[in-house]
């Protein structure tokens, strides 16, 4: 493969190229001189995957776009020539000057995930919890007392009871008995969770709350505070059953403080049930593994709409800058701030200005500063961002507050590169970043402060050990999410007629069973990318189990199932993204074919230059989807494409429209054979779901595809950043690691970390 770059590189060296002429006279007008792009024509760079065998049958068939009759033949094969060497491949680009890094400003998900671990950096550090449930205690009551004696102790693990009219245990009188439920919740994704109590007699639920000094008061006529619940429904009003909701934004891969207290008086019936509906979910008994018995502290969640990222290149970045954003920032760091004074008199329990706290204030801020900047502060910027804010007259939570602000809303916070040094606290800064989408910890700030993160060895003991920080597992989910386009706005509706009894339950179920698959994954030893494509298992509930037929017995709760390796392959035919990517009454061989293209092969497609709906009621009836679709992209102009889409759309046509497997459509067998022409220039003969599955793992193309996806959602950067054969060299070691994919992720950050440090690297 080396030789016949070098020859092509060698080529386009010469002056004049044979194949140079061509490109001036038929390509550069679209293309640019150099390959680097025409605003309103094609404006992404001239460069790819594809071999010199592949680029030259591609222009052969479909270039010029208009008038493809125009390079065919020697003519395609000499332009073909000059693109790759001149631009196109790895190699040519090795000879250019790598792209400048895209400047950029915290995304809204950096944003917050910062401003929570500032916030909390200050403060006790929870622990993972181990999803077992919560710890209950039941007592029997007394009066105004509502837990005068406990009886019980014990985890459980789904706040759902019904008691009736009968004791919950030995030893408590059915007429009158409390129990308090606490713990932590672990939010699996950043978003809105909506929790419904139901209950006919009194309850009280506690959420992400501040401890106060009456919470442990065990009577109900007590003066002591309380922290004010998140869901009160303490004052029943007789038999019926009641119903109380609160909404509340949570960041995913951390755990919240949870209370539950709940007590009967006198009712005939008792009966709790907590319910939760998490973002994009259905509601569901709030249960393990989402519960754990350990405590948790406060996290600081700023819960401020932002304005979309530009998410123009397939991963959001922060290279935009509005008003609409300036503002949310603003309404943020006010917000932040607030929660900063709160919790600073709380701490230090004054509540009134008081001038020798004020010293203690400002060396409180100079090291909150230095957090949020990630590096030491010298004299002139401890005067400007702190020491000015204290001025006489101003009163002290003012002063706080106006430090608050500003610091977050300097761009030395909002904008991590813009450090002048490149030092031991850009490589901590970025392995934040990349790793947590947040602040460097203690740990890795002691690191740099002592000069250790310039050493490779030191480099990866720390990112090894921040891989084992749940946030971790956050960003990695959300790598996951955003390839598959599970968070895209779109409809899952379906035509109840044809597909009875597929509902919101059957979407959230399948959605979850998707992301358990996923974790599972990723997240065991292996984590191994070749069982994310070839693996014959779901994770599917008694639901899905018997709404999909897929075992004869089925069991409560999701469980790992065997399928039948014939017809299911991995993530690409679960039935939720077969649904997703699916009509409402028919399956959609074009959308899966662009997702297989793009997210799974590593292709690049351009939007069509004339978007044509597809309108299943102007076919044939008797046709198949694959016919119908035959016939409307049968153009000179679809087919430029579409010659790539529709074999690999076709070959899942085994999968109807809610992801079931099927071996007709309508009256006709279903045919998913199709010849596919790979990256490499090779025609191969795909028979199925499986071959596509193993040609992405076969496929070099396909697998830099699948890293130069998880680098941009790691670093927000575009690879080519980070050199030519950056995407090469990541492929190599996610090869020579059996494919880890978790370990993919560790490179990923390791290379980019110190990008530009040279005495840091290896």
């Amino acid at each position: 493969m080396i030789l016949p770059l070098l020859a092509t590189s060698l080529l386009a060296a010469q002056s004049p190229h044979p194949g140079r002429e061509i490109y001036a006279k038929h390509c550069a007008s679209c293309h640019g001189e150099n390959g680097e792009g025409v605003e309103e024509e094609c404006d992404e760079p001239l460069q790819g995957e594809r071999s010199l065998a592949s680029l030259i049958k591609y222009i052969d068939k479909n270039m010029p776009e208009d008038e493809p009759h125009l390079v065919v033949g020697e003519d395609a094969r000499l332009v073909s020539e000059y693109i790759m060497g001149a631009f196109y491949s790895a190699e040519a680009r090795s000879h250019q000057p790598a792209p400048a890094k895209s400047f950029a400003r915290l995304t809204n998900r950096q944003f917050r995930e910062s401003v929570a671990d500032l916030l909390g950096s200050f403060g006790p550090h929870s622990q993972a919890g181990d999803g077992s449930g919560l710890k209950a205690q039941y007592f029997q009551s007394d009066g105004m007392n509502k837990k005068a004696k406990m009886v019980m102790e014990k985890t459980d693990t789904a706040l759902s009871f019904d008691f009736g009219e009968v004791a919950p245990c030995d030893g408590i009188n059915a007429e009158q008995f409390s129990i308090a439920w606490d713990g932590s919740l672990l939010a699996p994704a950043t978003g809105w969770y909506e929790f419904k109590i139901f209950t006919p007699n009194g309850a009280r639920l506690y959420l992400n709350g501040i401890p106060q000094d009456g919470d442990g008061n065990h009577r109900d006529d007590s003066g002591g505070k309380r922290q004010e619940a998140f869901i009160d429904a303490w004052v029943s009003s007789g038999a019926n059953v009641r119903e109380h909701g609160q909404r509340i934004f949570l960041l995913a891969g951390r755990t919240y403080p949870l209370r539950l207290d709940y007590f009967k008086y006198k009712e005939k019936n008792g009966m709790i049930r907590v319910e939760w509906k998490r973002p994009r979910g259905a509601w569901e008994v709030l249960s393990a593994p989402y519960l754990s018995p350990s405590w948790s502290h406060h996290v600081a969640v700023v819960s401020t709409d932002f304005p979309a990222d530009d998410a123009s290149e397939g991963y959001e970045r922060g290279t935009g800058v509005s008003k609409a954003w300036h503002e949310a920032t603003t309404a943020a760091a006010i917000d932040a701030a607030n929660q900063v004074v709160e919790g600073m008199y709380r701490l230090s329990g004054i509540k009134h200005d008081d001038p020798e706290l004020a010293k203690k204030f400002r060396d409180f801020l100079i090291h909150f500063a230095e957090r949020a900047f990630r590096t030491p502060l010298n004299d002139e910027m401890k005067d400007l961002y702190v020491q000015r804010m204290f001025a006489e007259g101003v009163p002290l939570d003012q002063s706080i507050k106006r430090a608050v602000i500003l610091i977050l809303k300097s761009p030395r916070f909002l904008y991590p590169e813009i450090r002048r040094e490149k030092d031991d606290y850009t490589i901590a800064t970025r392995l934040a970043l990349g790793i947590w989408d947040s602040l460097p910890d203690e740990e890795l700030l002691i690191a740099a402060r002592e000069g250790r993160l310039r050493q490779p060895d030191v480099q990866r003991q720390q990112a090894q050990r921040m891989m084992d920080n749940p946030r971790a597992r956050a960003k990695m989910q959300e790598f996951f999410h955003r390839w598959l386009k599970l968070d895209d706005e779109g409809d899952m509706q379906k035509n109840q007629k044809e597909f009875p009894g597929f509902d919101d339950n059957i979407v959230a179920d399948l959605r979850v069973s998707l992301e358990r698959f996923i974790e599972h994954v990723v997240w065991n030893e292996a984590s191994d990318y070749r069982q994310l494509m070839l693996a014959d298992y779901l994770f599917i509930n008694d639901r899905l189990s018997q709404f999909y037929q897929i075992t004869a017995n089925p069991q409560p709760g999701f469980q790992l199932v065997k399928v039948d390796p014939a017809q299911r392959t991995g993530v690409i035919t679960h039935p939720y993204l077969m649904a997703k990517l699916a009509h409402a009454d028919t399956t959609s061989p074009i959308h899966r074919g662009v997702f297989l293209t793009r997210n799974v092969l590593g292709g690049i497609l351009k939007p069509p230059p004339k978007a044509i709906a597809f309108e299943n009621q102007e076919f044939d009836p008797n046709l198949t989807i694959r016919e119908k679709i035959v016939q409307l992209t049968r153009s000179t102009d679809c087919m430029s494409c579409h010659e790539t889409i529709n074999p690999l759309g076709f070959s899942l046509e085994h999968f109807d429209a809610i992801g079931r497997y099927r071996t007709t459509d309508g009256q006709k067998p279903v045919n998913v054979e199709a010849e596919y022409n790979s990256l490499e220039g090779d025609s191969i003969h795909l028979r199925g779901a499986r071959d596509v599955a193993q040609h992405a793992i076969d496929s070099a193309s396909a697998r830099r595809g699948f890293i130069r996806q998880m680098l941009q959602t790691v670093v927000k950067q575009n690879a080519p950043v980070y050199g030519s054969d950056v995407l090469h060299k990541l492929d190599q070691t996610f090869i020579a690691s059996a494919y880890n994919m978790r370990k993919l992720f560790l490179e990923i950050n390791l290379l980019t970390a110190v990008h530009g440090i040279p005495s840091a690297q290896p």
